[in-house]
Parts: structure tokens; C-alpha cells; sequence
């Protein structure tokens, strides 16, 4: 049976970690695509109901009131998708700067794991050179 590290199950958490963040970004990304698109249909929705309005003004005065009631939903609506808009611009800004502080932990992380090495290459080599020092053992040449 094998273990790993804690080093390495960090390095393994990290990577998880970022993969996910990666992901949720994508997911960020589609859904304010999404809501793009829903404005723009809502908003060629707005105007082809001004076009009627203006064709049938005298005979249509419900569609009139229905316009108003489109209008304001429409402005709700446009409204609140720049919020979420805002809102995904401020959380993808934190999930970018998330991203750089992981990374640089990753490469911090990385040196450090690599200095490890380079400190246990070098204690091997005194451990061996003392255990050929030892008494018993033939002398090396």
C-alpha cells in the first residue's frame, strides 16, 4: 500500500481546487451569455410592441396598457441583468485574483518541494559518504 505525501495531497487538493474554479467560471460565463440573449429578446420584444402601438394607437388602447405593463418588465428585467452582469463581473475579478494567489501558492509550493529534494539528494550523500567512512568497510579508492 502506498501513501502520499501531505505535499502531495495538497498539490492534489490545489489542482481540484482550481479545475473547479475553472469550471465555475465557464458556468459563470454561460449564464451571463444567457442573460444577454434574454435581454436582446426582451428588448426586440420592447420595440415590436412600440411598432404595433403606433399602428393601431386608436383601435388597440388595451395593447396600450399591455405596452406599459411589457415596459416596465422589460426595464426589471434589463434592470436586474445588470446587476447579475455586475455581480459576475465582481465575483469573476475575485475568482481571477483567487486564481493568481493559487498559483502563486502552486509555485511556491513547487520550489519548496523542490529545495526538499535538493536537500534530501544532499543528506543521502553524507549519509553514504559517512556509512563508507565507518569501521568495516573497505576502503574506497
Amino acid at each position: 500500500m502506498q501513501t502520499t505525501s501531505p505535499m502531495l495531497q495538497d498539490l492534489n487538493n490545489l489542482a481540484d481546487r482550481i479545475s473547479k474554479l475553472a469550471a465555475y467560471t465557464g458556468q459563470l460565463k454561460a449564464e451571463r451569455a444567457s442573460l444577454l440573449a434574454r435581454l436582446k429578446t426582451l428588448e426586440h420584444e420592447r420595440d415590436s410592441l412600440r411598432e404595433t402601438l403606433e399602428k393601431q394607437q386608436d383601435e388597440y388602447a388595451s395593447v396600450a396598457e399591455v405596452s406599459v405593463r411589457h415596459q416596465a418588465d422589460i426595464e426589471a428585467a434589463k434592470k436586474q441583468a445588470e446587476q447579475v452582469q455586475e455581480a459576475l463581473f465582481v465575483e469573476l475579478v475575485q475568482h481571477q485574483d483567487e486564481t493568481a494567489k493559487l498559483k502563486t501558492q502552486l509555485q511556491l509550493s513547487q520550489q519548496q518541494t523542490q529545495a526538499l529534494r535538493n536537500v534530501a539528494e544532499d543528506a543521502r550523500v553524507q549519509v553514504a559518504s559517512i556509512l563508507l567512512r565507518l569501521p568495516g568497510n573497505p576502503p574506497q579508492e
